[in-house]
């Protein structure tokens, strides 16, 4: 091995020495009183207090709104009208009431003319019942009259129908027969004695002229008869083969359609009669309706003219959980602004019975039951204290809070429903409690104990204390177990 590579090899073993070396490997162990003294002086003392004996008194402060005990909504249900609700006129928001006094007008032209309308209707249906009344005792007179005379027609049908098949018919077939065969004989006989002519003429000694003039005439007579023959074949065959068929079936066809009638006459008579007697009853219910819309429509209009149900304050709208809410949206009750039908729009309030009522989260709740005695500051006057009581707690959340109510023993002056204030309730109250910061006491990891930190003697750890908690007020808590009056304990965690 070289010089160099020997150097290297040293050099390298040194170095793996010093890097497995502890660096505070040179700083000696501090022992006994010289050790205390480092870790005393090792940082700050921990901020510590003592537990104090004395009256302690908790209580919660929630937001309150002053509410009316008594207070009657004014709304209006329109029997029969379905538009909306025009304010023609209003008290204003606030102004103090009597019962009986108007406190809005609605706009009734619209309504006005639908009252006239329902009169038209109204004197209509009365008309329909006395034309259904007169029609009914005639058309009970009538039908059975119907009836009888399509009896008639479809007998006299089926009558007529019979005798055409069994005589009209064979003797228009034998006359035409016979017409035929007499046209058939005449011209035979024409034939005959115009042929007997020529040969008489013949044998005869007569006069050219004569002779021509007589059998100019026979042969008129052949011509004659024919042309006679043909118009009675011509006839026998249209008697045959139209005129018959066509009668026949003229004759059946009036007797089916009699019969036709005579089967809906029997059938239509008393469902005419059925229906006549519906229609009337029908008539005298669409009077009822219109009697009745009439009568609603009277009582809308009635309502249009809104008076005050009780004594009291007028409030524009309805009150909800602290809130007002105005119908009819920015307008409210102002002229020309709307309401809809069975909206809320005004309330009148007792101004002389008012309670508050507050919210509280679900921490505050669990401290809270009625009984409980509480005071009311209004925000006019925050230096003013009303005494009073818890007189419900709500059961159930709305909206994360809990509702509660307090009663008031007296009303203040200008303590009127939607004013606003605070209110401190008294949830516990001990004359001599043991009490600590309540940044002294701490919890277990589960929750499930409490414990605070003794100081340790001559500057030793401190000392995990367990305690039992009662009251708590503001910054302090009570503790019932685990610590007596003087004891120190820390008020943060070491």
């Amino acid at each position: 091995m070289s010089h160099r590579s020997r150097w290297l090899a040293l050099a390298a073993v040194a170095g793996a020495v010093f890097l497995s070396r502890p660096l505070w490997a040179d700083d000696p162990v501090p022992k006994g009183k010289d050790a205390k003294k480092e870790k005393a002086d090792a940082g700050p003392k921990p901020p510590t207090a003592k537990a104090e004996k004395g009256p302690l008194t908790a209580a919660v402060v929630l937001k309150g709104v002053v509410e009316a005990e008594s207070a009657a909504e004014v709304q209006v249900r329109p029997r029969a009208w379905m538009g909306p609700l025009l304010v023609k006129k209003a008290v204003p928001h606030g102004a103090a009431v009597k019962a009986g006094d108007v406190v809005v007008e609605f706009d009734a032209e619209k309504l006005e003319q639908a009252v006239k309308d329902a009169r038209q209707e109204r004197e209509l249906a009365d008309l329909a019942i006395r034309m259904a009344e007169l029609e009914l005792p005639i058309l009970e007179k009538q039908l059975p009259l119907d009836l009888a005379a399509a009896e008639r027609e479809a007998k006299n049908a089926a009558d007529d129908l019979k005798k055409f098949l069994d005589v009209d018919k064979p003797l228009s077939l034998e006359a035409a027969d016979f017409s035929l065969k007499s046209s058939e004989f005449y011209l035979e006989s024409a034939k005959d004695e115009l042929k007997q002519l020529e040969k008489m003429y013949k044998d005869k000694d007569l006069t050219e002229e004569t002779e021509t003039m007589i059998l100019k005439r026979y042969r008129q007579s052949v011509e004659q008869a024919e042309f006679s023959l043909k118009q009675s074949r011509n006839r026998t065959r249209q008697t045959k083969e139209v005129d018959l068929p066509r009668r026949e079936q003229a004759a059946k066809d009036l007797a089916v359609k009699a019969e036709i009638t005579l089967v809906k006459a029997k059938e239509s008579s008393p469902l005419a009669l059925r229906q006549k007697l519906l229609g009337l009853e029908k008539a005298k219910y669409e009077q009822a309706k219109a009697k009745d819309r009439l009568a609603d429509l009277e009582k809308d209009l009635a309502a249009m003219t809104v008076k005050a149900p009780a004594d009291g304050l007028a409030y524009h709208g309805k009150y909800a959980r602290g809130q007002w809410s105005t119908p009819g949206g920015p307008a409210g009750l102002a002229a020309g602004g709307m309401v809809q039908p069975g909206d809320v729009f005004l309330t009148v309030v007792d101004p002389g019975r008012v309670a508050v009522r507050a919210d509280a989260d679900e921490k505050e709740r669990a401290r809270l039951k009625a009984g409980q005695a509480a005071k009311f500051s209004p925000t006019a006057d925050p230096d003013e204290r009303l005494a009073g009581k818890v007189a419900a707690v709500g059961g159930a959340p709305l909206g994360g809070r809990f509702e509660v109510r307090v009663s008031l023993d007296a009303k203040a002056d200008g303590l009127v429903p939607g004013t606003t204030g605070s209110v401190r309730v008294v949830t516990g109250k001990k004359d001599a409690a043991v009490t600590v910061p309540a940044s002294a006491v701490f919890s277990d990891d589960d929750g499930d104990g409490k414990y605070v930190y003794r100081p340790g003697a001559d500057g030793a750890k401190p000392k995990k204390q367990p305690v039992t908690v009662g009251l708590a007020a503001g910054d302090k808590v009570e503790v019932t177990d685990g610590l007596a009056e003087g004891d120190e304990v820390l008020t943060a965690k070491p």
